[in-house]
C-alpha cells in the first residue's frame, strides 16, 4: 500500500464498519487493509480510554493476526515439532507471551506502534531461547539426578530437590510479585515517561542504545540523556 489512512478517520468508524475493515487480509494490495501498527495503536487508544468494545472487537482481531505470525514462526523456527508436539499449542503459547509482553512492557508497547514486525519477532525468538534455555535446564538436572542415582548417594539427589523447593511456595511467589509491583510503580512516579521508557528498554529488554533510538524515533544522543537522567533518579530514589 502506498498510503495509509489516518487513524482518526479508522476510530470514527463505527464497529461494524471496522469490523469489515478488520477482516480484510491482502495487506500488499488491499487499500482498505489495516496494518497491524494501526491495529495495536488503535487497541492502544481504546484501552486508555475504557472503550471496552472496541477493545475487545480490536484485541480479538489482533489475536488472529497473531496465531498467524505464532504458527508460520513456530513451523519455520522448529519450534514444531522439535520443542512443542501441537502446532496450534504452539502458536498459541508463542502468541500468548508476545500478548503479555505487549501488555507490561512500555518499550515493546512503542515499538509495536510503529514496527510491529519487528517487535513479533524480536520477542519471538526471545521466546524461543526461552524454551531452549528450559529444556537444557530440565535436562541437566536429569542427567545430575541419574549421576546421583549411580552413584548410590541420596544425600546430591535430596540437595537439588530441596533447592528446587527453596522460595516456591504460593505465599513466596505472591511476596514477590508484590515486591516487584511496588519496586515498579516507584519508578513510575520518579521517572518521566521517557525516561521509563529507556531504562525498561535497556535494563529490562536489553536492547542497545542504537535499537532504542530506532524504536522511539529519536537519536542516540537522546536516548543516552533520557538514560542519564534515569540512572540518576534511580540513584537518588534506591541507593541511599
Amino acid at each position: 500500500m502506498d498510503t495509509q489512512e489516518p487513524d482518526s478517520a479508522l476510530e470514527a468508524l463505527d464497529d461494524r464498519s471496522l469490523r469489515a475493515r478488520l477482516a480484510r487480509t491482502d495487506w500488499q494490495r488491499d487499500s482498505q487493509y489495516i496494518t497491524n501498527e494501526q491495529v495495536f495503536r488503535l487497541f492502544s487508544r481504546a484501552r486508555a480510554t475504557g472503550n471496552r468494545s472496541r477493545m475487545g472487537l480490536l484485541s480479538d482481531a489482533l489475536s488472529r493476526r497473531l496465531l498467524g505470525l505464532a504458527k508460520a514462526f513456530a513451523a519455520r523456527s522448529r519450534i514444531y515439532p522439535m520443542n512443542i508436539g501441537d502446532l496450534n499449542q504452539a502458536a498459541e503459547e508463542i502468541s500468548q507471551y508476545i500478548w503479555e509482553c505487549l501488555i507490561t512492557r512500555p518499550g515493546d508497547t512503542v515499538q509495536a506502534e510503529k514496527l510491529f514486525g519487528q517487535l513479533f519477532l524480536r520477542r519471538a525468538l526471545d521466546f524461543q531461547r526461552r524454551l531452549m534455555a528450559k529444556k537444557r535446564k530440565y535436562q541437566e538436572s536429569l542427567d545430575a539426578m541419574e549421576h546421583a542415582v549411580d552413584d548410590e548417594d541420596t544425600d546430591n539427589v535430596a540437595t537439588p530437590v530441596a533447592a528446587l523447593r527453596q522460595n516456591r511456595t504460593p505465599a513466596d511467589v505472591l511476596e514477590a510479585k508484590q515486591e516487584h509491583a511496588l519496586i515498579a510503580a516507584r519508578l513510575q512516579s520518579v521517572l518521566t515517561k521517557e525516561e521509563h521508557y529507556v531504562y525498561v528498554m535497556l535494563y529490562v529488554d536489553e536492547m542497545s542504545v542504537k535499537d532504542i533510538a530506532v524504536a522511539l524515533g529519536v537519536t542516540t544522543r537522546t536516548v543516552n540523556n533520557h538514560k542519564n537522567r534515569a540512572l540518576g533518579k534511580v540513584q537518588k530514589e534506591f541507593i541511599k
